[in-house]
């Protein structure tokens, strides 16, 4: 093992580039997956996300208008209860009729000051908030009942509903379109919510009024008790209707379902993507050290030291890169403009956000681990280095040349003397002096 591991902090040393952009990514494989569960969550889960935004209530309490219902000091001891943890309201409250351009609709008026309430706050997509500035009669309408009507910001309505001396038609201009975690408003089904002023609704309604109060509790799986325990504190008598969180969930949930799927779908994608190309490089990096490969073996590394090797290296860079992913997915995830950052800064008060932050990491580190598995094993395979050759000896000397030379024989002829005979004719042999003849004397 000790030499397995020198192996990998050598080979990294050698390949600092190829580790820094493995490490790099997979971070940012990490980085999108959680981006996009994200905006998984913040799309498929309308009502969660107005919820959170909003500090949404998660019962509303809706008195019977006049004597008949219950007034603010009565509602002063709900704050108290132990499920409890804030309360909205009370809100005086006026049920009306909105009509323009012949569609009506019904409302719930809520008297509001000039500042949005804290807890079940609405929160504007079009338009302003009420000021005492403008226009006389101002309304905010809540999103679906400004749809239904075809109303936006800069347009009146006209609103018919009974004052102390019969019915009382007025014109009120609208100032903004909200979003709130109530139940929407459907035709026959349910009115829709309006917010205005209260000297506003002094004037259309100034006896005929009732009271709203919301509750946020602690835990929302105590709904029926707490409100089991709200009824009995004011009376059940004095109630006229009471609304829960469920109903409003189960009016927006199913909007965007097949768009959750949808973002479900392609980051299952993406994650075998991220899976097919590590295990491209991994290849590759086998590929282009196969010399090396062939020379560990050579000096004693087995096939499972060499897939170790492997492993320990791309399972680190993967780690490593789920880390880097995760922690700058966090922390700077909520600074990238538009709804992706939106959804970030959201994302920690939607349920599911710890699972899927230790889920998608661990289950991307998992699958390049597989993976990596899968191509490491090609690198067992790769052939050991063949041993060198043996370096070849020079050809023996034979006896005969080895021999010394005779006596009076030249180191040229005796060196000579196991040459090929030379084709070169010999020279003629000089003619004998003729008889008689005498030579002279130089």
């Amino acid at each position: 093992m000790r030499a397995t591991w020198r192996w990998v902090h050598s080979d990294l040393r050698t390949h600092r580039g190829e580790a820094l952009f493995a490490v790099l990514a997979s971070a940012g494989v990490i980085a999108s997956l959680l981006l996009a569960a994200a905006l998984l969550g913040y799309a498929a889960s309308p009502w969660q996300r107005i919820f959170q935004q909003s500090q949404g209530s998660h019962v509303w309490l809706h008195g019977r208008e006049g004597r008949e219902g219950f007034d603010a000091a009565a509602v002063a001891p709900l704050a108290a209860l132990d499920e409890v943890a804030a309360v909205s309201g009370p809100f005086r409250t006026a049920a009306a009729t909105l009509e323009t351009g012949g569609t009506r609709a019904g409302v719930a008026l809520r008297a509001t000051g000039a500042r949005p309430p804290d807890t079940a706050r609405p929160l504007l997509t079009e338009g302003r908030w009420l000021t005492t500035d403008g226009p006389r009669d101002q309304v905010v309408l809540e999103r679906t009942l400004a749809r239904t009507l075809w109303a936006e910001p800069g347009e009146t309505v006209t609103v018919t509903l009974t004052g102390r001396h019969g019915p009382t038609t007025r014109t009120l201009h609208v100032v903004g379109v909200a979003e709130t975690a109530e139940p929407r408003y459907r035709a026959g089904q349910g009115d829709g919510v309006g917010w205005l002023l209260p000297e506003t609704l002094d004037r259309l309604a100034p006896a005929a009024t009732g009271q709203s109060v919301g509750l946020r509790l602690k835990d929302a799986d105590d709904t029926d008790y707490a409100v089991q325990r709200a009824v009995t504190l004011l009376g059940a008598e004095r109630i006229d209707q009471v609304t829960t969180w469920q109903r409003a969930k189960a009016d927006l949930g199913g909007d965007d379902r097949l768009l959750g799927q949808i973002f479900a779908a392609f980051g299952l994608a993406a994650l075998l993507a991220a899976a097919v190309a590590v295990a491209g490089a991994v290849r590759a990096r086998i590929r282009g050290q196969a010399g090396d490969i062939a020379v560990l073996k050579a000096v004693g590394f087995t096939p499972g030291q060499v897939i170790r090797g492997f492993l320990l290296q791309h399972l680190g860079f993967a780690v490593a890169g789920a880390a880097l992913g995760t922690a700058a997915t966090l922390a700077c995830g909520r600074w990238i403009p538009g709804r992706v950052g939106a959804a970030v800064a959201l994302w920690p008060r939607l349920p599911g956000h710890r699972p899927a932050v230790t889920g998608v990491p661990v289950a991307a580190v998992l699958l390049i681990a597989a993976a990596t598995a899968l191509a490491a094993w090609r690198a067992g395979r790769v052939p050991r280095s063949p041993p060198p050759a043996r370096p070849i000896p020079p050809p023996a000397r034979s006896p005969r040349s080895a021999a010394a030379p005779s006596d009076g024989a030249s180191p040229r002829s005796s060196s000579s003397a196991g040459a090929p005979p030379s084709r070169r004719p010999a020279a003629p042999a000089p003619s004998a002096p003729r008889p008689g003849s005498h030579s002279r004397s130089p």
